[in-house]
């Protein structure tokens, strides 16, 4: 995300256009060292168990950049996140007799899918020009086993022009084995978007509040989501959790037949990946009204995985250097560190880590030589061959690092290719959000009945 504009395209679907109010402050550092030698014991409370409900979650690289550097995003919040967008992750839904391939968003609470025929509209099109190609697959055929809904209109707009409309209706949704009986989705025909043949839909993962807003205004009832109804009428926790591999099913499997590599979505627990259970860290999920100033909305109610760390520290590591808990300034040759909090979004629907401007102005210029801005991207890129920083987020004391390879993206290069693009980029007014990029490098629980997160560091795979 480079910059989030506040005019989003609402008129296509009826929906009112909503402000974006900035934030202000630029950001200060002070110098603090990491301790690579640490001893954590672990901590019992954290203890969540594996789950025997999860689905394996491939990741797709999309080819070619779409609608330049913003991408396809989802919005149903009055400030949609934009995505610079070039990974995504895609499970298999069975929805009815069906299997739908969707984009896996933890960003919004919707759960959509195309259908044939629809109409693909462009920002730029006219009548008798080209017809355009919103690139979504076969979607879903027939009509929903339960019926649609009314005089109800489904429609989520996007802040680089992209939409969706449709109808509600009704149809059984199941994953890894667990059910949402009768469950509210939407069939979408009509649509500007950038697709390119994978997906035909998209399953939101947020609270049910979500569902409920057009721009800052709740004008429609809330209902429950895929996740939630899964929840209230299974015997399962009610939390999920993700854990995302770079090199997805690539390398060689385990004694289990699944691969270290694979990325997963789990239900009611944990992910059959390994992490280090000595880093477990939690911290309270925060209501939507934590980001009144981007969103305007005043409310209580938990909506997105909105936290606030602790702190980000960044530099060029002294690896015989210590600190205790990552919180004493020790000496020059450590880890500069800010402290200044400010809400942000657990994503998996976003690329990038979204930070404010001056907290990644300090993360590129520790790059050597520092990371340069290319007009032509919108994007930080550095030498593919600079020394990377070390970049890590305290969450609940504990602090995880992101592995070079998500820092310095080797994947995604600048058209001479010598060029790589930097795992984090700035935007001051936000929201700011921790993406793929960071989400690589841990194991996230998303415990709704608890309204916390908790995250513990993947073992280096």
């Amino acid at each position: 995300m480079v910059s989030l504009a506040s005019f989003v395209l609402r008129a296509a679907v009826g929906l009112a256009p909503f402000a974006s109010l900035s934030t202000a402050g630029l950001l200060r550092g002070e110098v603090v060292e990491r301790n690579e030698q640490a001893h954590r014991p672990e901590r019992a409370a954290f203890r969540d168990a594996v789950t025997t409900h999860y689905v394996p979650m491939r990741s797709h690289v999309a080819t070619k950049p779409q609608g330049g550097a913003r991408l396809r995003r989802r919005s149903n919040v009055p400030a949609s996140l934009t995505n610079v967008h070039d990974i995504y992750y895609i499970i298999d839904l069975l929805v009815g007799n069906q299997t739908i391939p969707v984009s896996v968003d933890t960003g919004s609470s919707d759960t959509w899918m195309v259908q044939h025929p629809y109409q693909c509209v462009s920002y730029f099109w006219t009548p008798g020009g080209t017809q355009p190609d919103c690139g979504l697959g076969d979607g879903f055929a027939g009509n929903l086993s339960g019926g649609n809904i009314p005089d109800v209109i489904f429609g989520r707009s996007y802040t680089d022009g992209t939409f969706v409309q449709g109808f509600f209706g009704y149809e059984d949704v199941s994953i890894g084995g667990l059910t949402a009986a009768h469950q509210r989705v939407a069939i979408v025909n009509l649509t500007y978007w950038y697709g390119d043949g994978r997906t035909s839909g998209l399953l939101g993962l947020g609270y049910p509040f979500m569902t409920s807003l057009n721009g800052a205004s709740q004008e429609q009832p809330m209902y429950d989501p895929v996740f939630t109804t899964i929840w209230k009428n299974n015997p399962i926790l009610p939390l999920f959790s993700i854990a995302l591999s770079r090199d997805d099913g690539h390398n060689a499997t385990t004694g289990t037949g699944v691969s270290e590599e694979t990325s997963f979505l789990a239900l009611g627990g944990l992910p059959p990946v390994s992490y280090d259970a000595a880093t477990w860290a939690r911290t309270p999920i925060k209501p939507v009204s934590a980001m009144i100033d981007q969103w305007g909305i005043d409310s209580p109610e938990q909506g997105l995985y909105i936290i606030d760390a602790e702190a980000y520290v960044y530099g060029i590591a002294n690896k015989t250097a210590g600190i205790a808990n990552n919180t004493t300034a020790v000496g020059a040759d450590g880890l500069s560190k800010n402290a200044t909090q400010f809400p942000i979004i657990v994503d998996v629907g976003s690329t990038l880590t979204v930070l404010p401007k001056k907290l990644c102005e300090d993360v590129y210029n520790a790059f050597s030589p520092p990371a340069e801005y290319l007009h032509t991207t919108g994007l930080f890129y550095a030498l593919c061959n600079a020394t990377v920083p070390e970049f890590g987020v305290q969450i609940g004391g504990q602090t995880f690092f992101v592995a070079a390879q998500d820092l310095l993206r080797q994947t995604a290069r600048d058209p001479s290719g010598d060029y790589c693009r930097v795992g984090v980029t700035d935007d001051d007014s936000g929201p700011w959000v921790l993406g793929v990029t960071f989400l690589n490098n841990v194991v996230a629980v998303f415990d709704v009945g608890n309204r916390e997160m908790r995250f513990a560091a993947r073992q280096k795979y």
